[in-house]
């Protein structure tokens, strides 16, 4: 019997929108909805807080912050992806 979920558009999901991938697959339900509801309030605090703070003196913060991001996301897109795998195979 297969799961019936592509690991490729659970990976996807999970890349564009933290925790979006684990919901997509309805497991690890709690991991996936902590994901999402952290990169909402990312979005709503990125979107409402005034340039003045969220622009600091040195860009190497941006270049950081977004190695971060894409890291974290690679990292939760590739956990996803073996895991709707796993599942496929039950």
């Amino acid at each position: 019997m297969s799961y019936g979920k592509s690991p490729w558009i659970a990976a996807f999901l999970n890349f564009v929108v933290w925790g979006s991938g684990y919901i997509y697959i309805r497991h690890r339900m709690v991991l996936g909805t902590g994901l999402l509801l952290v990169a909402v309030v990312n979005l709503i605090t990125l979107v409402s807080m005034p340039a003045e703070i969220l622009l600091p003196s040195s860009e190497l913060f941006y270049v950081w912050l977004s190695f971060i991001w894409v890291a974290l996301s690679l990292l939760f897109a590739v956990d996803v992806f073996r895991e709707t795998r796993e599942l496929n195979k039950i």
